[in-house]
């Protein structure tokens, strides 16, 4: 794996790491409407994937780091789109349900700076240098052809 490559998937495993914040919202479910909180039942789905997302954000950290094949490029990339996804549905939550538990420009910016840190992650992943690391399955060796007919 070239260097630029190892750094590049450092920052990746360091920013998928930063997520892992998203767990914490476990704790805003027993603020929904339907247990008796004030919050709309709308952050249901935004806080539930939240979750999820937090729970496997080291698994996917690691992957991102020490991680060879295709599968779990793949894995990534759709780890990584889901949480944007989720975080655009939590800004359109947000917009058609407000929390009233916090103040409208606290929950925009929150859910705005982590929305860029999955995009970047999901930048960093395309980079042609990055994804062929993944591909080789080993790290540094490039993939080899099978005669120079089918190597492009």
């Amino acid at each position: 794996m070239t260097t630029n490559a190892h750094h590049l998937r450092l920052l990746a495993a360091a920013l998928i790491l930063l997520t892992t914040i998203r767990f914490m919202v476990v704790t805003f479910l027993p603020s929904l409407d339907m247990f008796g909180g004030p919050n709309p039942d709308a952050w249901i789905g935004p806080w539930g994937a939240d979750t999820i997302l937090g729970l496997l954000a080291p698994l996917m950290a690691w992957l991102a780091w020490r991680g060879t094949g295709l599968r779990v490029w793949g894995a990534l990339i759709a780890y990584n789109a889901v949480g944007a996804f989720d975080y655009a549905h939590g800004l359109l939550t947000q917009w058609l349900d407000p929390m009233v538990t916090q103040s409208a420009a606290m929950t925009y910016s929150s859910i705005g700076v982590s929305m860029v840190v999955q995009l970047t992650v999901l930048a960093v992943l395309f980079r042609s240098g990055v994804a062929r690391s993944f591909e080789t399955g080993v790290p540094g060796v490039a993939p080899k052809a099978a005669n120079a007919a089918t190597a492009y």
